[in-house]
C-alpha cells in the first residue's frame, strides 16, 4: 500500500464513527422533540381548558349572587354568557381525553354534574320569590343546592387539571432521563472517537515520522562532514523511495568528494605557493578574522603560526590578533565591504624586524562571492621603508637648504630696504626701479622659504599639536582682524558669521590660525576689488564644527579641483604668479593633524568655498 493510500484511509474509521455518532444524535434529538410535543399536545391543552372552565364556573356562580342581590338583568346576562364559555372548554376537554381510564371517568362525571347544575340553575331563574331562590342556591332538608353542585364540579375540575399536570411532570422527567442518557451516549462516543484518533495519530506518526527522523539525523551528520550514512528502507512506498534516493545521494557525494578533494588540495597549494612568492607580507582572513592563508613574510612579521593541515581538507584557519592600526580597517572590510587603500607615508605602520624599524603601507581589500556575500579580506603590507627614508632625506634636505637660505636672504632683503629708503644716499629712477624689483623677488623668495620650513616642521613633528578648547567665534574673529587691513586696501567686503552656542574646538590656535590665514591669503589674492569674503562657523554632523571660508573670486576650473591640495600646484593662468603652491598643502596637513577634513568647492566666475570640518573639545 502506498503512503498516499495510507494517508487517505487513516481517517476512515474516525469518519465512520462520527457518522454513527451524528445519526445517534439526530435520533435522540428527534425523540426529545417528540417527548416535548407529546407533553404540549396531550396535557397542556387539558390544563388550559380546565383553568378556563373553572373561571367560567366562578362567573356562573357569581350570576346567582347578582340575582339574590336584586340585579336580575346583570345576573341573567352573566349566566347566559359564561355557559357558552363553559360548554366550549368542556368540549375541548372531551375531545382531548388522553389519560385512560382515569381522565375519561372524570370527564364523564364532570358532564353528568354539568347537566344537573345547568338544570338546577335554570329552575333558579324561573323562581320569583327571593327566599325560594336563596333556598335553591343554598339547599337544605337533605336536598343539594346550586352551591353544593358548584363545589362538586370544582373538585372534579381540579382533579382533571392535577391529573394532567402530574402527567406533564412525569413526561418532563422522562425527557430529562432521555437527555441524560443521550449525553452519556454522546460522551462515550466522543471519548471513543478521541481514543481512536490518538491511536491513529500515534500509528501515523510512528510510520511516517520514524523514516523522516532517520533521514533528518543522517542529513545533519552529512552536514557535519560525515558522508558514510545510510537510511534503512522501512517500506516500499514514497518514504521508501525517499530513503533510497537519499542513500543514492550520499554515495554520489562520497564519490564527488573523493574525485574533487585532490583538485581542491591542488588549488589550495597553488594559491599558497602564489602568495608565498610575494616578497611583501600577504595574508587572507575569513569573516571571523582568522588567518586562512599567509606567506612566510607575513608569518615572520606578524608572528602567525603556520596552520596545522587537516586530515582530508585544506589547513585549518589560525587565530590571529591584528595590530591596532589594522583593527578598524579589517572590521570595515569584513562587515561593510569597504576597502582600505593607503598612499601617504603618514598612514604607514611601523614594525621592528631584525633589530631595525621598518615601515609598511597597509592595503585591506574585501573578498566577495559571486552574489556579493562577504568571504573574507586580503591584507597586503607593502614595505616602504626605503622610500620613507628617501622622503625623510628629502624633507631634511629641504628644511636644511631653506634654513640656510633664509639667513643670507634676510640680509639681502634688509639691504634692499635700506637702499630704497635712501639711507646711504639718493637713487636714480632706474636704480629705484631695479631695487623695487629686487625687493619684490626677495619677499616672494622669503615667503616660499617660510612655507617650505613650515611644511618641513609639520612633517618632522608628525602633526604634534598643543590642543586646547578654542571658541570658534573668537578664532575666526582673530584671523579676520589680522586680514582686515589687506581687505580694506583692495576694497573687499569682509564678514564673520558664527552660530550661537557652538561647542569649543579641540584645536592648536597657532597652527589652525596659520591654516585659516593661508586660506584668507588665497581668497584676497584671487578676489577682485568690490568682492566679498565670508568666514562662517556652524555645527556639523557627529559633534563637529564646520568652518567655511567663502569668496566671490575667479573660481577654479573643475578639472583642477582634485589637485588643489597637492604641493607646488598652482592653477594655470590665474593670478600674478606670486604664489608658492604650498599654502593649501599646509592647510591640508594642519587639518589632518587636527583629525579633521577639508574640502574645496568652486565654480569659475562665481567664487570658491573651503570647508574645514573639525572635532570639538570633549573627554
Amino acid at each position: 500500500m502506498t503512503l498516499r493510500h495510507r494517508l487517505l484511509l487513516t481517517p476512515a474509521p474516525t469518519l465512520l464513527l462520527l457518522v454513527v455518532l451524528g445519526g445517534a444524535g439526530l435520533f435522540l434529538l428527534d425523540r426529545l422533540g417528540d417527548r416535548g410535543n407529546a407533553i404540549l399536545r396531550e396535557n397542556y391543552d387539558s390544563v388550559v381548558a380546565m383553568v378556563a372552565l373553572n373561571e367560567a364556573l366562578e362567573r356562573i356562580d357569581s350570576s346567582f349572587n347578582f340575582a339574590l342581590l336584586g340585579d336580575e338583568a346583570r345576573a341573567r346576562q352573566a349566566y347566559a354568557a359564561n355557559w357558552k364559555e363553559y360548554d366550549k372548554q368542556l368540549e375541548i376537554e372531551k375531545s382531548n381525553v388522553t389519560i385512560l381510564p382515569r381522565e375519561g371517568e372524570l370527564v364523564a362525571q364532570l358532564a353528568e354534574l354539568t347537566v344537573a347544575y345547568r338544570a338546577h340553575g335554570n329552575r333558579f331563574f324561573e323562581l320569583a320569590d327571593v327566599e325560594a331562590r336563596r333556598a335553591a342556591y343554598r339547599g337544605g332538608n337533605d336536598r343539594e343546592g346550586l352551591l353544593q353542585r358548584f363545589e362538586a364540579i370544582k373538585v372534579v375540575v381540579k382533579d382533571i387539571r392535577e391529573l394532567n399536570q402530574d402527567h406533564m411532570t412525569r413526561a418532563a422527567a422522562s425527557a430529562r432521563q432521555t437527555a441524560t442518557a443521550s449525553l452519556y451516549w454522546f460522551s462515550g462516543g466522543l471519548a471513543a472517537t478521541a481514543v481512536l484518533v490518538v491511536l491513529l495519530a500515534w500509528h501515523v506518526a510512528r510510520s511516517i515520522l520514524g523514516p523522516i527522523e532517520s533521514v533528518t539525523r543522517s542529513a545533519q551528520l552529512i552536514g557535519a562532514g560525515n558522508l558514510n550514512q545510510t537510511v534503512p528502507v522501512f517500506a516500499r512506498d514514497e518514504l521508501g523511495d525517499l530513503a533510497e534516493a537519499f542513500n543514492r545521494m550520499t554515495r554520489q557525494l562520497r564519490d564527488f568528494r573523493q574525485t574533487h578533494l585532490a583538485r581542491l588540495l591542488r588549488t589550495q597549494r597553488t594559491s599558497q605557493a602564489t602568495i608565498d612568492s610575494f616578497p611583501d607580507p600577504v595574508l587572507v582572513v575569513d569573516t571571523d578574522g582568522r588567518v586562512e592563508m599567509a606567506n612566510p613574510a607575513a608569518r615572520q612579521l606578524l608572528g602567525i603560526a603556520p596552520p596545522a593541515p587537516g586530515l582530508e581538507g585544506p589547513p585549518a584557519a589560525s587565530d590571529w590578533q591584528p595590530p591596532p592600526a589594522l583593527v578598524q580597517p579589517l572590521h570595515e572590510a569584513l562587515q561593510h565591504q569597504r576597502a582600505f587603500l593607503t598612499q601617504a607615508f603618514d598612514q604607514t605602520i611601523p614594525f621592528r624586524q631584525g633589530g631595525e624599524e621598518r615601515a609598511y603601507l597597509p592595503q585591506v581589500l574585501p573578498i566577495q562571492g559571486p552574489y556579493g556575500e562577504a568571504l573574507g579580506a586580503a591584507v597586503v603590507l607593502s614595505d616602504v621603508t626605503r622610500f620613507r627614508l628617501l622622503d625623510q632625506i628629502k624633507s631634511d634636505l629641504v628644511a636644511t637648504v631653506s634654513h640656510e637660505l633664509k639667513t643670507p636672504l634676510t640680509s639681502v632683503r634688509l639691504v634692499v630696504h635700506l637702499l630704497l629708503e635712501e639711507t646711504v644716499g639718493p637713487l636714480t629712477p632706474k636704480q629705484t626701479e631695479l631695487l623695487i624689483d629686487a625687493r619684490d623677488n626677495a619677499e616672494r623668495l622669503l615667503h616660499m622659504i617660510e612655507h617650505m620650513l613650515a611644511l618641513a616642521r609639520l612633517e618632522e613633528q608628525g602633526g604634534a599639536l598643543e590642543l586646547r578648547p578654542e571658541p570658534p567665534a573668537a578664532l575666526l574673529q582673530a584671523v579676520a582682524d589680522a586680514a582686515r587691513p589687506r581687505a580694506e586696501d583692495k576694497h573687499i567686503q569682509f564678514a564673520v558669521e558664527a552660530a550661537p552656542d557652538l561647542p569649543p574646538l579641540a584645536a592648536d590656535p597657532i597652527r589652525l590660525g596659520q591654516a585659516l590665514n593661508n586660506l584668507l591669503d588665497n581668497a584676497l589674492a584671487y578676489t577682485p576689488q568690490g568682492g566679498r569674503i565670508t568666514l562662517t562657523a556652524a555645527p556639523g554632523e557627529g559633534g563637529t564644527v564646520c568652518v567655511t571660508v567663502r569668496d566671490t573670486g575667479v573660481g577654479i576650473p573643475p578639472e583642477h579641483l582634485p589637485h588643489v591640495f597637492d604641493r607646488f600646484f598652482r592653477v594655470p593662468g590665474q593670478g600674478p604668479g606670486q604664489g608658492t603652491g604650498l599654502g593649501l598643502a599646509i592647510v591640508h596637513e594642519i587639518v589632518a593633524a587636527h583629525r579633521g577634513q577639508v574640502r574645496c568647492e568652486s565654480r569659475v566666475g562665481e567664487g570658491t568655498t573651503f570647508t574645514l570640518t573639525l572635532p570639538t573639545w570633549g573627554p
